[in-house]
């Protein structure tokens, strides 16, 4: 099956009839713990999509496989293309069909906009400031539009379309330089790196308009910072407990509120800087260029942009 999987968290509370076609059904964090009566007896009032049978507390927590989208498809073959999948107390929604996945990303996108925020997520995204994060409102509709109408238009993707050809071009004269080396004759070439190397440059030029990386291949300092900005980002963010999924037991596993906080200090510190000299440079130049920071700088203005709300688009 080609699954084309879309998880949405669905609170459910007794006081409210979920809407019979479930797409339209409102997404807020839930708030409830599972038992086997509590189970039947949702199946049977709100007529929730099939799915593999919850333990009590846990969910399907245990009988989610480490590659989740595989996991999914096979239930998905099991179930129907929508899946219910209880993790830990929130009831989940996995739709594994593209045309039922194009309903849920354009028809009723204002009513799916929401995503559950676990306290991580909620610390690193400043309470949803940026736009995967944001509820749906006025915020989440005028960072929608940055995005849509300037960020990502076909005509500022074309003009930046020379920044990601020039890095392919730099990655193919790299791998061929070091495959006519001498000193590497008769040896396997790891492309990993290579690849690695032009989405880094291409990351950080598009966004930042900086290539942190010189032609030999060495990073600077501001590269080295951004680099282990988002190691220490995925770091925290790995460091997600099973009470994430299981509220009352958040008392036990508490946030490592300090090492967030200065994750956060450091990136916004990392963007000032880079931002600060764009506004220097086109001062003096009299002119913006076409990446991100300059655009969403160029835009402030226009769109009532905080800075939070640009360092957040920025960092999506």
């Amino acid at each position: 099956m080609n699954c084309h999987v879309l998880t949405y968290p669905i609170s459910i509370k007794y006081k409210r009839h979920l809407s019979s076609h479930l797409l339209q059904s409102n997404l807020v964090k839930p708030n409830f713990d599972i038992s086997p009566h509590m189970y039947f007896n949702l199946r049977l009032r709100f007529k929730l999509p099939p799915g593999p049978r919850p333990w009590p507390v846990v969910g399907n927590l245990y009988a989610i496989k480490p590659l989740k989208f595989r996991c999914f498809a096979e239930w998905a073959q099991a179930y129907g293309p929508i899946v219910s999948v209880w993790y830990g107390s929130a009831l989940n929604v996995v739709v594994c069909d593209a045309e039922l996945a194009k309903q849920v990303l354009r028809e009723n996108d204002q009513q799916l906009a929401d995503r559950h925020r676990t306290r991580l997520s909620a610390r690193f995204s400043r309470d949803g400031m940026d736009l995967i994060w944001a509820d749906y409102g006025p915020h989440y509709v005028k960072v929608r539009k940055v995005s849509t109408l300037e960020l990502f238009s076909a005509k500022r993707l074309e003009e930046l379309r020379p920044i990601r050809e020039d890095e392919v071009t730099f990655m193919v004269e790299s791998i061929f330089k070091d495959c006519t080396n001498p000193e590497n004759h008769g040896k396997s070439l790891l492309v990993k790196k290579y690849l690695g190397d032009v989405a880094f440059n291409n990351i950080t030029r598009l966004a930042f308009g900086k290539r942190f990386m010189n032609s030999e291949g060495i990073i600077d300092e501001q590269g080295q910072e951004f680099k282990a900005i988002v190691s220490n980002g995925l770091r925290l963010g790995a460091s997600l407990t099973i009470s994430e999924h299981i509220p009352w037991l958040q008392w036990m596993f508490p946030l490592e509120e300090e090492a967030v906080e200065k994750h956060n200090a450091r990136r916004d510190g990392l963007t000032r800087v880079i931002m600060e000299e764009h506004s220097s440079a086109r001062k003096k130049s009299g002119g913006a260029k076409k990446h991100f920071v300059d655009a969403l700088l160029t835009l402030q203005e226009k769109y009532d942009l905080s800075e939070v709300t640009i360092i957040g688009l920025l960092w999506v």
